[in-house]
Formats: structure tokens, C-alpha cells, sequence
């Protein structure tokens, strides 16, 4: 991913906790906007200048034209008390073969998938199998994506409690993995506003780690009962898909 630095200078006589405070308030505005990526910002006040380093799959995410309502409104109000612009510049790139995000013009289909270390973009492209800024896609609720935000929040919450395997997993991994738990169902959700909004076919990945007895890729779809499994794995991931229940999954590694 690219790293950019967002800072402010303080030419005033305001309050710096309550600056930094307003300062925080726009990176969760760009963070909702999928702007940038992560939960936990490198954020910091040096003197007369706050500082922040968040990531970002493209290194024009942060440009004005992929702004929302939020974010444009918290950045008049942040400069006016501060009395000065906001800068922004990309820093660098976390690995130097890091290629960007999606760039498809016309993907076939979208994917909904997440895991508990990752802090890309919650939404994969069928096509090319990178990630997609959720700021290119239609705005999706009250000017930004949160729901995309809490789902994802939520899948994270239960793949850390089922890797942890101290506390609920059993609980945490059925939401993982039953097409028809709290969780898939919010994703489902999800992925049926994204293919009205789009017009792309929009999938939800269902992790699997069944204990299966006999030939797995026999086995139907967990939703509809009709056979899912693909002659050849989707970008050597995914071994079913099914296009009436709009899922993939993967074979078990609980082998």
C-alpha cells in the first residue's frame, strides 16, 4: 500500500487537544469514505503541526475528487480554526512490488472477504483479484460505506476469536461459516446493495473449516443444495462458487 503523511499547520491560538480531536474526527471521515486503510493511525502534534501517516491503496486516495460530504466539511472547519491548508503527499509504498489496486474498467464480479490481520479494502475484484478502494464504488449509505466498515469489524472480530481459540470459537467460526448467521447475513446484505448499485454480480466468501467426511468438492451448496464446486479454482483461491446464492468458499484445511 502507499503511506501518506496528512498534516495541518496551527497558525492560531487554538486549543491543540481540541484540534487534535477535530484532526482525528477527519481521518475516521476518510477512513469511513474508504479513503484510507486501517484502524489505528500513526496520528501526532510536533510543536505547531499535527501529523499523520495512514495508508491507502492508491496514491491519489486522498485526492478532493474522491471526497464526501464529511470529509470536505471537516476539512473547511479544521482549516479555518487552524488558520491554514491541509497538506497532503504521498511517502512511500510498504513493499516496493506493491502495484496499486483494482483497475479494471468492467469486472466481472466483486467479492466480500476479510480476515483478521488484513487492512485492505473488504471488497475484491473477480477479474484481476486486488482490491478495491470502496470510494470507487457508488456511495453506499449516508455519504460513505460504514456498513461496510461495521461488517468488516465484525468478521475481523470473530476470524481474531476463532484464531485465538481460547473464547467462542466454535460461536465465531459457525458465524464464519453458516450462510445463514448474523454475520453472512449482514454481508449478504451488503453484497446485494453493491450489485444493485453497480450492476456487477457481488459475491461473499464463506470460510470453511469443516471437518468433511468423503469428497468435499462433491459436496452441494450449503444455501441452495445445488452443485457450486469449479472445474478450476478462481485465481488458485477459490474452489466454489455459486451464482444463484451469490457465494464462494474454499475446500477445508481441517484436515
Amino acid at each position: 500500500m502507499f503511506v501518506q503523511e496528512v498534516a495541518i499547520d496551527i497558525k492560531t491560538e487554538a486549543n491543540k487537544d481540541e484540534l487534535v480531536e477535530e484532526f482525528n474526527l477527519l481521518i475516521s471521515h476518510f477512513r469511513s469514505n474508504g479513503q484510507t486503510q486501517g484502524k489505528i493511525e500513526s496520528q501526532f502534534i510536533d510543536h505547531n503541526r499535527i501529523v499523520c501517516f495512514p495508508f491507502s491503496h492508491e496514491k491519489n486516495s486522498l485526492s478532493s475528487e474522491f471526497h464526501n460530504f464529511y470529509v470536505n466539511r471537516q476539512i473547511e472547519k479544521l482549516e479555518n480554526i487552524c488558520g491554514s491548508k491541509l497538506q497532503v503527499r504521498t511517502v512511500g509504498k510498504t513493499f516496493e512490488s506493491y502495484q496499486g489496486a483494482c483497475k479494471c474498467e468492467k469486472p466481472e464480479l466483486y467479492i466480500l472477504i476479510t480476515n483478521y490481520i488484513t487492512i485492505q479494502s473488504p471488497i475484491t475484484c473477480g477479474t484481476c483479484n486486488q482490491a478495491l478502494p470502496l470510494y470507487k464504488l457508488p456511495k453506499y449509505s449516508d455519504h460513505g460505506y460504514r456498513p461496510f466498515l461495521s461488517w468488516e469489524s465484525n468478521y475481523q472480530s470473530c476470524d481474531t476469536l476463532q484464531m485465538n481459540c481460547e473464547v467462542g470459537e466454535h460461536w465465531a467460526l459457525n458465524q464464519m461459516q453458516e450462510s445463514n448467521s448474523q454475520l453472512s447475513k449482514q454481508g449478504l446484505e451488503i453484497c446485494k446493495k453493491v450489485e444493485e448499485l453497480t450492476g456487477v454480480p457481488t459475491y461473499y466468501y464463506l470460510f470453511n473449516y469443516r471437518k468433511i467426511i468423503g469428497d468435499e468438492l462433491t459436496k452441494p451448496c450449503p444455501k441452495c443444495g445445488k452443485q457450486w464446486n469449479l472445474k478450476e479454482p478462481l485465481h488458485g483461491f477459490y474452489d466454489f462458487k455459486c451464482d444463484a446464492c451469490k457465494l464462494v468458499s474454499t475446500v477445508t484445511s481441517n484436515s
